[in-house]
């Protein structure tokens, strides 16, 4: 069973929007700084010198002159300031280190980036407020919708749609070659339609755009738009939302297809393992006994996702033992407030330091506590006291337990009427369940065992009226702590055995599942990532059709799509990191010379040469990486494969529609200036 995922990057949160939109008016603020840097430049550089108008505004638009000047002014002494922070920094002025933009995106904002981000703000201003006015007083959306009907009929009449058909052989012939495992069946079906409606819709997205205007002007069809009374910019409007219209109706049918293809005759292994969408409550993870809290023990894999703990043994006995520490900020009351048991999952790694027994897996104990039960605020300190806490709490149970058998039997052997033997059992075990959940509440500890299969999700099962006792009802931090305490805390240990083993885990490998939905609605959410893909394709080639050829915006588009598939190695590149190994040269030298990564280069002029190219790569990468978008973001089939909820908000709306209207708004701004002022005459 494969019920948990492997998330490498962190789950959005809407707490670092802020964040995010600060950033994004560095780098589209930016760019259009440039921007209009350069047409100010050209304007200055024209042949008649008494005749210079960098202002060709409309009458009506005056009013706002005075405000554009102030707010362009404001925009170029920002970055004049910021110019002037870095190259003091680097002139031996250490103080000036301190307003200068953060170095990593995990540091908060520092007065460098707000500079930037107020720079980019004003000159973002500037951009749109000419396509503002233009929006309010000379667009019409009845044109625009007029074009937009004109675009989807001429893509019907070109037989566009027949590409879809394509579909149709997957659906008859895929069955033939793909292989699986009854348990395996909803996640191959899945990954089959997702992949094969992608390439199929992207690259359509991308024809279209690019070529629809680039064959209006070598038709010369195109002239009979602009001369009548319709703006450049509602062509490219309206070829985007007929394109749009025809792109998504057609995802919608063939999504729907594909459903009825993969919900036919499924297995009943395969709707237990993916046929649903599980909505999980994730914790925080730390680790206590080990040398950083922050990440367990490294056993020198290459794939760095988990980190391990290790389990003692019954020869060696050592004085802390390691514990994997999840922290649970919130749990949902109507899930505290269940009658039936709540379910935790996991999926963890094993890695045997020797054979062990066959069979069999390495047996861990998970304990649910109530940090508000524990003397100490620190970790490591609250790990051996849980150990002393459950030996107590056992020790208490044996004793009243063994009372209890004690009556019981007693009742057993006083018992005539043999019909009543097993009211009696039962009332006995309900008697033991009480005891235990009694001291549960009292100690605020419950303790549970299960023995781990390497990467098989397994669950375990606490009582809701144990939860419920668990729970930490206080929100006030105690001394010494950053934060409220969490609602539960749950500590997972490997137990002492002959052999040592160590698990290891990652913070998404254990889970509180707490609802199951419908697996049709969730199919048809992931689709939704991928028509956010389909609108950025379409976007961009439509933008770059609106000046070049439709070869070279087709190019450009698919040139952008695929380097967003490697986004994360990118940005790994683009933050220099000279512990790791440092750049593209230092790298050569350290092959060249043999010197391992923990080896250091010789102080030289060579060497700080080497170093200063790698940064200033570094820093290109970083440019580039702002033009291109984050493909992965959009796939969303992991999550449906695999029967994990796509939540509203957190997935569809902040980490996709968002981005997607962000990344295509300064595109659509160049493609109005572009459009507005480009020579419709020239057909090349």
């Amino acid at each position: 069973m494969l019920f948990a995922m492997v998330i490498e990057r962190g789950l959005p949160s809407w707490d670092r929007l802020p964040d995010a939109v600060g950033v994004w008016l560095q780098n589209a603020g930016g760019v259009a700084a440039v921007a209009i840097a350069l047409v100010l430049l050209a304007r200055w550089l024209q042949r008649d010198p008494h005749n210079l108008q960098y202002w060709a505004l409309p009458p009506g638009f005056q009013p706002l002159l005075a405000i554009l000047k102030v707010c362009l002014i404001g925009s170029a002494l920002g970055y004049l300031a910021m110019i002037l922070i870095m190259v003091g920094g680097r002139s031996g002025f250490r103080w000036l280190s301190l307003l200068s933009p953060r170095v990593f995106p995990q540091e908060p904002f520092r007065i460098g980036d707000w500079i930037l981000a107020v720079s980019g703000a004003l000159a973002m201003f500037v951009a749109l407020t000419p396509i503002a006015f233009d929006m309010l007083t000379r667009f019409s959306w009845r044109r625009i919708w007029a074009i937009a009907r004109l675009s989807w009929k001429e893509s019907i009449r070109g037989r566009v749609i027949w590409v879809f058909a394509v579909m149709v052989l997957v659906f008859l012939f895929a069955g033939w070659f793909v292989k699986f495992k009854p348990e395996d069946q909803v996640r191959i079906y899945v990954l089959v339609v997702y992949w094969s409606m992608a390439p199929l819709f992207l690259i359509t997205a991308g024809l279209l755009g690019a070529f629809s205007i680039p064959n209006d002007v070598r038709n010369n069809s195109i002239h009979t738009i602009v001369t009548k009374p319709v703006e450049r910019f509602e062509v490219v409007a309206g070829r985007f939302l007929g394109y749009a219209a025809l792109l998504t109706v057609g995802l919608l049918i063939l999504s729907a297809l594909s459903l009825i293809y993969v919900v036919r005759g499924i297995t009943d292994e395969a709707k237990k393992e993916s046929f649903t969408a599980r909505v999980p409550i994730y914790g925080q993870l730390h680790f206590a006994g080990t040398k950083d809290p922050r990440k367990g023990d490294d056993v020198g894999n290459a794939f760095a996702y988990r980190s391990y703990i290790k389990g003692m043994t019954t020869r060696k006995r050592e004085p802390f033992r390691q514990f994997a520490i999840w922290d649970f900020a919130h749990v949902p009351a109507d899930v505290a407030q269940r009658d039936k048991d709540v379910a935790f999952e996991f999926r963890f790694d094993i890695f045997r330091l020797s054979k062990g027994v066959q069979g069999k897996g390495v047996f861990c104990t998970f304990s649910f506590v109530n940090v508000d039960k524990f003397k100490s605020i620190d970790p490591n300190l609250q790990s051996q006291e849980l150990d002393i806490q459950v030996t107590t709490m056992k020790q208490e149970y044996e004793l009243k337990r063994d009372a209890a058998r004690k009556q019981w039997d007693d009742a057993r052997k006083n018992e005539i009427d043999p019909t009543k033997l097993d009211e009696i059992e039962k009332q006995r075990d309900k008697d033991y369940r009480k005891i235990r959940l009694d001291l549960n509440i009292e100690y605020g500890i419950y303790e549970t065992h299960a023995e781990l299969a390497d990467f098989h999700t397994l669950n375990v099962l606490v009582p809701a009226e144990a939860l419920r006792h668990i729970l930490s009802q206080n929100k006030e931090r105690r001394q010494g702590q950053d934060a409220p305490p969490p609602a539960l805390r749950v500590f997972l240990g490997v137990d002492v055995s002959e052999e040592a083993q160590m698990v290891g885990v990652a913070q998404y490998d254990f889970y509180l599942l707490a609802y199951e939905r419908d697996f049709w609605q969730n199919f048809l959410k992931g689709v939704f990532g991928m028509w956010c893909t389909c609108m950025l394709v379409l976007g961009v080639a439509i933008t770059c059709s609106t000046y070049l050829s439709g070869v070279i915006s087709f190019l450009i588009a698919m040139f952008l799509f695929l380097a967003g598939l490697f986004t994360d190695y990118l940005r790994e590149i683009s933050e220099y990191r000279p512990n790791s190994g440092g750049g593209p040269l230092e790298a050569m030298i350290r092959l060249g010379g043999k010197i391992p990564l923990a080896g250091q280069l010789e102080s030289s002029p060579t060497t700080s040469l080497v170093q200063f190219l790698d940064r200033s790569f570094s820093r290109v990468v970083g440019f580039v990486l702002n033009l291109i978008p984050d493909i992965n973001r959009h796939d969303l089939q992991p999550y449906v494969a695999n029967g994990f909820d796509i939540a509203w908000l957190d997935l569809l709306l902040l980490d996709n529609a968002i981005p997607v209207f962000g990344y295509l708004l300064p595109w659509a701004i160049l493609a109005y200036y572009l459009m507005k002022f480009r020579e419709i005459a020239n057909p090349s």
